[in-house]
C-alpha cells in the first residue's frame, strides 16, 4: 500500500466567505472557518472546529477520514452535511 502524504492547502480566510469550492463551517452551517476554492482530491487537514460543509461549485463529493493522513475508514459526506467537531481529521474533495 502506498503511503499518502498529508498536504495542507491554504484555505481562504474565514472572514471571507465564498460561494465557490468547498467551505467548512462551525456552529452547524453558520460560521465559515475555511474555504478551499479549488479542491483537487489531495489529502487535506480538515479544520478541527468544523461542524459542517457546503460544496458550492466544482465539488461533487467530499470523503472524510478519522486519521490525519486520509487512511482507514472513509465516510462519503456528499456536498452538504453537518457533523460533530473533531470527528474527522482529513478529507479529499472531488
Amino acid at each position: 500500500m502506498a503511503a499518502v502524504a498529508l498536504i495542507t492547502a491554504t484555505p481562504a480566510a474565514a472572514s471571507e466567505p465564498s460561494e465557490t469550492g468547498l467551505t467548512f463551517y462551525s456552529d452547524g452551517l453558520t460560521t465559515p472557518v475555511a474555504n478551499f476554492p479549488d479542491p483537487d482530491g489531495e489529502c487535506t487537514a480538515l479544520p478541527r472546529n468544523a461542524t459542517g460543509l457546503v460544496a458550492w461549485s466544482n465539488v461533487t463529493q467530499v470523503v472524510a477520514y478519522s486519521a490525519s493522513d486520509c487512511t482507514g475508514q472513509a465516510w462519503n459526506l456528499g456536498t452538504l452535511r453537518t457533523f460533530e467537531a473533531g470527528r474527522f481529521l482529513s478529507f479529499e474533495a472531488y
